[in-house]
């Protein structure tokens, strides 16, 4: 489909807290496509201006691109002038920030708290403590609490529609006594996202007192979430603390002209709607999902869709100094390094590497530390999002149930290795996929700009999506189920587009990289074990699969769920440095493996 009478180009602009991405996307026979990228440093600090990243970040893109958009004096030329130089439109988006504070007002752990919560966590927002029911005893207590908390947001959850109505007024009433106590400068922003038979209620006792903002309930029907409404004016109310904490952040909003957003919600946009447009999986029954992962320098998001619902979750990349969490995390670590490293060294490396978040490893232990807890974040990303959603299935040892096609992933710590082999076990190991998927790199950070920008021009998206601009990992076939201890797993017969015909007989717990140059179309018939699902329905049930090559090919995950690895140090670092030949090894004989 060639784009007729639309912008031109588009200036993108992605601020991260490490990492700062302009890229200038524009038509390239008769279709959208990112003409250039280019990364700088976030100038993010004390004394430092926001803009200054953005600015040097450009002008590496104009020459690039040889694409003029940057007045001689300065400032950017807008829109596009008769012989073509300028820009259109400018689009943003943002996880520069520092975690905004909240407090939630619900009922109960499991109705709008749980929802509540949800919301929460698919946003930079920080909360000392959610507020429910036993909270409601005492009035006094409750409005002492709200104060030294120092809430910047707060929302007030609770009841379904037509119910719950008589605690939720009380919290209403809270509210109203807490802002008639405050200073008007230090006042919360209200969100009232809670039964709608009190949103009269809620307006007569709130607007005077307050900065109000009603949304429809976040949990209409026990168990069903609408969490979109209000996390549009939760994204507003955080991207204004961010202005005014940000130096030059204000100026370059406003060459957006309102086309600015977060990066987890518009990330969440992109996936909610690319999960609209997916039909099943080749050969694989049910519906189809899609997964995006960013691995930031200071969050980790995961956005989740499946059949026009979606799911976020911002976590942060570094756990607490001194806490449990940190333990685990080094634990975790040290599990997964494949190198011969002590839980000490692995916390030591953790606390370094908090204290220094734009930190790159530099030696080859650096990185294996630096991807083992990668893993760790993953999986706990995960974990936590499958909290959320019912419909969302992941543990931690028995890994990402349900099929989601493609996995796309983000962030320099995966992006920015050259070892593609190393990075596909990464993602493996912290995935745990079921079935067939694809992983796919967005080396660039376009997904969420992709999300802010079709709000705009929405055919640009779509053909984007279908450029280089995204790069195929690999084709992923994962088996589970009751895997055999020995002997063949699944066999594999493989015709690629040029001709060449190959057998494989994959063995239990092992991995196995078939030879499909990237690109290169190839057409795989997968016989599993009769214990063995591989996607296709159930065990033992066989089909045939049309791949196309990514840069690794095509892997035959052969280890089962849950991945198994030694208790003892040496075995363990062997098992993994064993995968991770595997990997770089290509297999295209008659015998395979």
């Amino acid at each position: 489909m060639a784009v007729t009478n639309h912008l031109s180009a588009i200036l993108g602009l992605d601020i991260g807290g490490i990492n700062t991405r302009v890229s200038l996307m524009g038509i390239a026979d008769g279709k959208y496509r990112v003409l250039g990228s280019q990364r700088t440093a976030t100038s993010l600090g004390q004394g430092l201006h926001i803009g200054a990243g953005v600015g040097e970040a450009m002008q590496a893109v104009q020459q690039e691109t040889g694409h003029p958009f940057i007045k001689e004096e300065g400032g950017l030329l807008q829109p596009v002038d008769r012989i073509g130089r300028g820009v259109d439109r400018v689009g943003m988006v943002l996880s520069a920030g520092p975690r905004v504070r909240a407090a939630l007002l619900g009922l109960t752990s499991q109705g709008s708290i749980k929802s509540g919560q949800a919301l929460f966590d698919s946003l930079p927002l920080q909360t000392s403590e959610n507020f429910g029911m036993a909270h409601l005893a005492n009035t006094t207590r409750a409005v002492e609490t709200l104060i030294k908390t120092r809430p910047d947001i707060l929302v007030i959850a609770g009841g379904e529609d037509a119910g719950g109505e008589d605690l939720t007024m009380r919290w209403i009433d809270i509210v109203c006594i807490l802002c008639q106590m405050l200073p008007e400068a230090v006042q919360p922003l209200v969100v009232y996202a809670g039964s709608p038979g009190l949103e009269g209620a809620a307006r007569r006792w709130l607007e005077p007192v307050a900065r109000l903002q009603v949304v429809p309930n976040v949990q209409p029907v026990f168990g069903e979430y609408d969490l979109v409404p209000a996390a549009g004016d939760l994204e507003q109310e955080i991207l204004h603390k961010w202005q005014a904490g940000l130096p030059g952040l204000k100026g370059l909003s406003e060459l957006t002209h309102g086309l600015t957003g977060l990066s987890a919600r518009s990330m969440d946009r992109m996936v909610r709607f690319l999960s609209l447009t997916r039909g099943p999986v080749q050969g694989q029954p049910g519906k189809t999902g899609i997964l995006a992962v960013d691995l930031g320098g200071i969050f980790t998001t995961v956005a989740a869709g499946i059949g026009g619902q979606s799911g976020t979750v911002v976590d942060d990349k570094f756990p607490e100094i001194g806490s449990s969490a940190l333990h685990s995390a080094s634990l975790a670590t040290t599990t997964w390094a494949g190198e011969p490293v002590t839980e000490a060294e692995s916390e030591r490396f953790l606390t370094n590497h908090a204290l220094i978040p734009a930190w790159v490893p530099e030696t080859g232990l650096e990185l294996a530390l630096s991807h083992a807890f990668t893993r760790y974040r993953l999986q706990q990303t995960l974990q936590r999002l499958s909290e959320h959603y019912d419909w969302f299935d992941f543990h931690p040892e028995y890994g990402l149930k349900g099929t989601f096609e493609p996995v796309i992933v983000s962030g320099a710590v995966i992006t920015g290795t050259r070892d593609a082999a190393r990075v596909m076990l990464t993602l493996l190991d912290g995935l745990q996929p079921h079935g067939i998927t694809t992983l796919v790199l967005d080396r660039n950070n376009i997904l969420p700009l992709l999300g802010k920008i079709g709000e705009v021009e929405p055919v640009l998206p779509v053909q984007v999506l279908s450029s280089s601009a995204f790069e195929n990992l690999g084709t992923v076939i994962s088996v589970s189920g009751r895997v055999p201890s020995n002997g063949t797993v699944i066999t594999v017969h493989m015709e690629t587009a040029s001709g060449k015909k190959s057998s494989h007989f994959v063995p239990s717990g092992s991995l196995l990289r078939l030879a499909v140059a990237e690109g290169e179309r190839a057409e795989l018939e997968l016989i599993p074990h009769n214990r063995v699902d591989i996607g296709f329905g159930g065990p033992g049930q066989r089909g045939r699969l049309r791949v196309t090559g990514g840069i690794l090919g095509v892997v035959i995950d052969a280890r089962g769920r849950p991945l198994l690895l030694p208790e003892h140090t040496d075995a363990r670092v062997a098992l993994l440095q064993t995968w991770l030949r595997a990997l770089r090894a290509e297999h295209n004989s008659t015998t395979g493996v």
